[in-house]
């Protein structure tokens, strides 16, 4: 590889490094759960997957486990909700609790 091509490369690296340091929203693993957890907190202590999707969570069942390991208590119950398209699907309902041995 030449030189001019590999500093390129290292110029692109950076660019793109800027730029993910410059995005307005994060969406690790954490502020995910934040997310989460603010939600159930502020608005309603349930949620289900298309609700968590809408907040771009786009692995609910993950986030609650996240949590769960953490030590927060979340229910799941399971419902058939229809998506955008009127199609029912079988998704989780996950109820806050609140901390576990509180």
């Amino acid at each position: 590889m030449c030189a001019i091509k590999r500093n390129l490369m290292s110029v692109k690296k950076l660019n793109k490094s800027k730029i993910r340091k410059k995005r307005p929203y994060d969406n690790s693993r954490f502020t995910q759960c934040l997310r989460l957890l603010s939600y159930f907190n502020e608005v309603k202590p349930r949620i289900n997957t298309f609700e968590a999707r809408a907040l771009g969570i786009m692995h609910p069942s993950g986030r609650i486990k996240d949590l769960r390991n953490k030590g927060w208590k979340i229910l799941t119950h399971w419902t058939r909700e229809p998506d955008a398209n009127g199609v029912l699907h079988r998704i989780g309902l996950f109820v806050f609790c609140g901390k576990q041995g509180i």
